[in-house]
């Protein structure tokens, strides 16, 4: 290593001149890959500018924290929803949500099945039954509370075709079924 210095030392004693045009092209050289290194950072520059920049000129950083404090908005929201459907779905087991009808002639003089009972019952089969009994006179009305689909008063025929008609989910009322419909006395 020692003689190849010493070699280009001694060279260079013996011919300044080239030596220093290898030394001015060495400078030259360096000084273009120096502007090529300048202009390519600027481009670089430019892009990550235009990147960083919003449609409006805004920042990325603030757009990005802006989605963020979005997506925890949202997800307060989707879990006050979550509650609030909970709470909704515990509360409609104790609706009514179950309807059975029987209507019928209760009096063998009068016609047009007018007299009628209903069954409402929630998921749990609690409820009431409420029977009308139509005459040529006057109408009666009658309610029983219903427990579990069992009423602690006696139950007619008609009412308790009209709780198993609650609980199979009830009639379809735009069509008459003969199976809704009785004729019998009270």
């Amino acid at each position: 290593m020692e003689s190849a210095l010493s070699s280009i030392v001694a060279e260079v004693q013996r011919n300044p001149g080239a030596a220093l045009c290898i030394i001015a092209g060495a400078l030259f050289a360096l000084f273009l890959l120096i502007i090529a290194l300048f202009v390519r950072q600027s481009q670089m520059a430019r892009r990550q500018a235009r990147l960083l920049r919003g449609a409006d000129g805004a920042s990325l950083e603030r757009m990005l924290q802006e989605q963020g404090d979005y997506r925890e908005a949202f997800e307060r929201q989707i879990g006050q929803a979550l509650h609030t459907g909970d709470s909704n779905a515990s509360q409609l087991q104790n609706c009514f949500q179950r309807m059975g009808i029987v209507r019928y002639d209760a009096f063998p003089d009068v016609g047009g099945e007018q007299s009628f009972s209903v069954a409402l019952l929630d998921m749990q089969g609690n409820g009431l039954i409420l029977s009308g009994l139509h005459s040529r006179h006057d109408v009666r009305i009658y309610a029983k509370p219903l427990s579990g689909g069992v009423s602690p008063v006696t139950l007619t025929e008609e009412e308790r075709q009209a709780i198993a008609s609650a609980k199979a989910g009830g009639p379809d009322l735009l069509k008459t079924d003969k199976t809704m419909r009785t004729s019998s006395r009270r």
